[in-house]
């Protein structure tokens, strides 16, 4: 076939140069053209090139397998789409990353003595295959595990096509591509993937070097009676080798694996908390933190395989009627974990839950009906009326909210999707101080952003994620905010959902409402102006608490005043008047009207420049608090009025505002003040002394260039101000009109987007609840501090570092919830790895004496292994100290299972000489699965060939039988 290729070619070539010849000699009307390529021809092409691209066409000298380096290495892929007329194949490129490639030696004419037959080498793959230090990888590619490539292209139907199933189109396709291999030289195995992709069936083909390997499989779904053992795969093997030795030399692998399904020690899976609690003793106590841990048991299985690695084939015994393949004989014992792929966790489903929820657009009375206005409850107006008149002049925190919740919105309540009986302890929770003095959820007396962690001997230590929550724009830890996104996600999880969520939202609204009208501050948010580092939504209610205290600061100041002034007159809070008995003298001297007032204290020693009285610092307005938002629309109203002059003005009357009330009440507290008395106070800078002036005086100057400048708008305000105290002002800040406004805005939020605001606040409690499970229960750490800390503990806080950094990223931007979803699965992740984690030191420790030291250690050490890696080894093969512990476990289950008592004698360790009454067969039941590896080098096809390798690999499992052979020919001697 290919001599025939390359004939025909060179007949193309050869008949297209004749035409180009007699093209200008003759005229030609008509052209046939006979040499048009084949849809077979152009898929070869197509296939030839694709390899060169790759170049896969030159000699694969590669260094030698290092033991376990096929399980260990990282894999890479490289694919692109080659098409059979309309067909389209996916051929992708398989191999090791970094894998270092040597070239061919360069010849040596000075070296003539050298045996050619060492310098022609076989293709990589023959010496893959053969090679004994890498059988039965526990994690590669199919095709790995079979045959011990290292590198191998497949060609698989592309996506939305048809498998091949007829074996004429699978022959074609792996006749073309033994053409391209020949013709680019490409010595890369070749496969062709037949039948369903879940079948795992493979053609493939290998030239290079004078030699052509066959890789072929069978895949049944019940094995053969004589290949159930080693005898008869012996028998088939040498069938295949088509060869005149009677008793070629097999090296023989074997590897039996054992499952423990059914573990003498169960974990206790975590459940949400139990809302039917509510009248027991433990409450809603676990409501304040997010749930953690799996739902169901996320380690399924442990396996146990005994291997019998390069053994000659007489040395083993295997049949139907017998076999010494005892696990007690064998010189290597292995094991891995089977985990779920998904478990269910709490944490995970709690954050899709609330993600859910802020992806919705209603509002409250979308949700619940118009019953739940909350901007005019039922009853409410006329309630909070009669309340003021008939209860006492300062009623009690808890028994004006007590009955608040009573009144407001009775009906509504009945027929809520929260219980009455469920929604109060919530309530309290997140109002502990209407419970009265004994509460029992109060809020941290100190507010911080990170959480306080205690090691296990009750010490305080520094938090693992402390730079990274410090820089979170989130709320303080504990908080009210933090409660309320904890307990709004518990409420949407397991109460009912979008619904449960809005009932809540609704009463928390009628409660901001109350404490507003009745004046009392709402808890756990913190004193002081809106924190421009925390979410809008804490913000507001910082806003909401500087309205209510200044309501109370005002109330109580016109109480204390109410009788020395008129009713008429409008006053704002200030504190009392210092004056000495000088000020006092000079002001017994002024007249009625120029006599100061609101003076707070002296500023240092400094004399008015005209009078030489002493400068009195005034009492002022305190400056107005904004949130982010008002601050926002603020510079965007300075910015839309231009820059023309009338746009100047206007922005200069709303920045000097302040301004103005400040020289107002400094010409109050100063009479006979000027400007510059006023900039040497307000403004020291723009205040320039004279050099030279005598001790004892008062120094002299004059204003800085930016004062003197013709307009300026300080000489304009001063102008214009008036001797007004602050007491009598306007006020910079109605807290009315902005408490108003915030309670509008809250009660114009529906529950996706109050689920929106809450999303920094809400992933921050997720992350101090990973941190504080990592903590509590030490991950895989040692009980004892003199073992090693294992390593995979540092991995995961690596990860969590790293995802707490984009949670802060997020937390500055406006929330999204589909940014968070990825957050979502990467903190899945982790805490499926520490449930994995508890569940395995559960299963291995479950009744393990405190006093075993040795065998905690074995064990410590076991279930960070197994957790790092796919495969371990156990040391000391059958006898050491951990597989005399995993077949304790073996004989656990198995008496479980057969429901027998446990005997003292069976549950005594042994020792490490691993003597037991049983044999180890019995302890660890029949073999799930049986894996063979057959190597010869034997030669083929005929006796005076070379010497060539031979690979056949075989699995018997329970419902599948497979054997996959590589066979090798001597194409140059046939």
């Amino acid at each position: 076939m290919v001599t025939y290729f390359k004939l025909r070619r060179s007949t193309i070539r050869q008949q297209s140069e004749m035409a180009d010849q007699n093209a200008e000699e003759q005229e030609v009307f008509e052209i046939v053209d006979f040499t048009t390529a084949s849809k077979w021809e152009c898929f070869i092409a197509a296939v030839e090139e694709i390899l060169l691209e790759w170049q896969l066409g030159t000699e694969r000298c590669l260094n030698q397998l290092k033991k376990g380096q096929l399980a260990a290495a990282k894999w890479t892929e490289k694919s692109t789409i080659v098409k059979f007329a309309d067909f389209e194949f996916k051929m992708t490129l398989h191999t090791i990353v970094h894998e270092g490639i040597e070239s061919p030696p360069e010849e040596n004419n000075s070296s003539p003595d050298i045996d050619e037959s060492e310098e022609e080498r076989f293709p990589q793959a023959l010496e893959d295959f053969m090679d004994m230090d890498n059988d039965f990888p526990a994690r590669a590619h199919c095709l790995v595990r079979w045959y011990g490539l290292r590198e191998f292209v497949t060609l698989a139907p592309a996506k939305f096509h048809q498998p091949i199933t007829c074996p004429s189109k699978a022959k074609l396709l792996v006749s073309s591509l033994t053409i391209a291999a020949t013709n680019t030289n490409c010595q890369v195995p070749l496969f062709v993937q037949v039948l369903q992709s879940p079948e795992k069936m493979f053609l493939g083909v290998g030239v290079g070097a004078g030699v052509r390997t066959d890789y072929d499989m069978v895949h049944l779904q019940h094995p053969p009676h004589q290949c159930t053992h080693l005898s008869g795969l012996l028998d088939v093997f040498r069938s295949k080798l088509h060869c005149n030795i009677t008793s070629p030399m097999i090296l023989v692998s074997v590897r039996f694996t054992y499952v423990l399904s059914e573990w003498p020690h169960t974990l206790w899976m975590q459940q949400p908390p139990d809302f039917d609690a509510t009248l027991t003793e433990v409450g809603f106590s676990d409501l304040s933190k997010l749930p953690f841990g799996a739902l169901s048991d996320p380690v399924s299985e442990l396996q146990v395989s005994a291997t019998w690695p390069c053994k000659v084939e007489d040395v083993l015994v295997d049949n139907d009627i017998y076999s010494d393949l005892d696990p007690q004989s064998a010189p290597l014992w292995s094991a891995r974990l089977v985990t779920a792929p998904a478990p269910p966790c709490l944490l995970s489903e709690y954050l899709n839950d609330f993600l859910m929820v802020c992806r919705n657009t209603q509002t409250t009375m979308q949700i619940l009906g118009p019953g739940f206005d909350p901007e005019l409850p039922e009853g409410a107006p006329l309630t909070s009326a009669l309340d003021r008149l008939t209860e006492p002049s300062v009623p009690s925190i808890s028994s004006v909210v007590y009955k608040s919740r009573g009144n407001y919105g009775t009906s509504q309540e009945k027929n809520g999707p929260i219980p009455r009986d469920i929604l109060v302890p919530i309530l309290n929770i997140l109002f502990p101080d209407a419970e009265g003095e004994d509460q029992t959820s109060p809020y941290p007396n100190v507010l911080s952003q990170i959480p306080e962690v205690k090691d296990k001997d009750g010490q305080t230590v520094d938090h693992p994620l402390k730079n990274v929550l410090n820089n979170m724009k989130s709320c303080a830890a504990d908080g009210l905010v933090w409660r309320l996104a904890v307990v709004l996600c518990h409420v949407i999880h397991s109460l009912g959902g979008l619904p449960a969520a809005a009932h809540l939202w609704h009463e928390i609204i009628l409660e901001m409402r109350f404490r507003w009208d009745n004046g009392f501050i709402i808890p756990g948010i913190g004193t002081g102006t809106p924190d421009l580092a925390s979410t809008m939504f804490h913000q507001k209610l910082q806003m909401l608490n500087c309205c209510i205290m200044r309501r109370k600061k005002q109330e109580s100041s016109l109480t204390k005043k109410s009788d020395e002034v008129e009713d008429d007159d409008e006053f704002y809070e200030c504190e009392e008047e210092m004056e000495d008995e000088c000020s006092k003298e000079i002001a017994a001297s002024r007249s009625a009207w120029d006599k100061p007032e609101g003076r707070l204290r002296k500023c240092g020693n400094l004399c008015l420049l005209k009078t030489g009285e002493p400068l009195f610092i005034p009492v002022t307005q305190e400056p107005a608090p904004m949130t982010e938002d008002r601050l926002e629309e603020h510079a965007e109203v300075l910015l839309q009025l231009g820059s023309d002059a009338t746009g100047s003005e206007l922005r200069a009357r709303m920045m000097s505002a302040s301004l103005l009330s400040d020289m107002e009440s400094f010409k109050a507290a100063n009479p006979g003040a000027g400007l510059e008395d006023f900039v040497r106070w307000y403004s020291p800078r723009d205040w320039v002394e004279e050099e030279g002036v005598q001790s004892g005086k008062e120094p002299k100057g004059c204003l800085s260039t930016r004062m003197q400048i013709p307009g300026n708008m300080w000489q304009e305000v001063w102008s214009n101000s008036k001797p007004v105290p602050a007491r009598r002002q306007k006020r910079l800040f109605d807290e009315t009109r902005e408490a108003e406004q915030v309670m509008h805005w809250l009660s114009s939020l529906g529950p996706g987007a109050l689920c929106c605001h809450l999303l920094p606040t809400i992933f921050h409690a997720a992350l101090c609840r990973i941190t504080e499970e990592k903590l509590l229960h030490s991950l895989l750490a040692p009980e004892s501090d003199s073992l090693p800390k294992p390593q995979h503990s540092n991995t995961l806080l690596a990860v969590l570092e790293t995802i707490a950094r984009r949670i802060a990223r997020l937390s500055r931007q406006p929330p999204e919830p589909a940014r968070y979803q990825e957050v979502v699965n990467q903190l899945g992740d982790i805490e499926v790895s520490i449930a994995k984690a508890q569940s395995l030191r559960h299963k291995f420790l479950g009744d393990l004496p405190s006093t075993c030291s040795n065998s905690l250690e074995t064990l410590e050490e076991l279930v960070k292994n197994l957790l790092e890696s796919p495969d371990v080894t156990l040391e000391g093969g059958p006898r050491g100290p951990a597989a005399v512990i995993i077949r304790k476990l073996f004989r656990q289950a198995h008496r479980a299972a057969q429901l027998l008592d446990d005997s003292p004698q069976g549950d005594s360790l042994e020792n490490n000489s691993g003597h037991s009454n049983k044999s180890s067969s019995g302890e660890l039941g029949s073999a799930v699965g049986k894996e063979y590896i057959l190597r010869a080098l034997v030669p083929s096809p005929t006796p005076y060939s070379r010497p060539l390798p031979h690979r056949m690999f075989a699995v018997v499992l329970q419902n599948e039988f497979r054997l996959a052979g590589a066979f090798t020919e001597d194409t140059t001697f046939c």
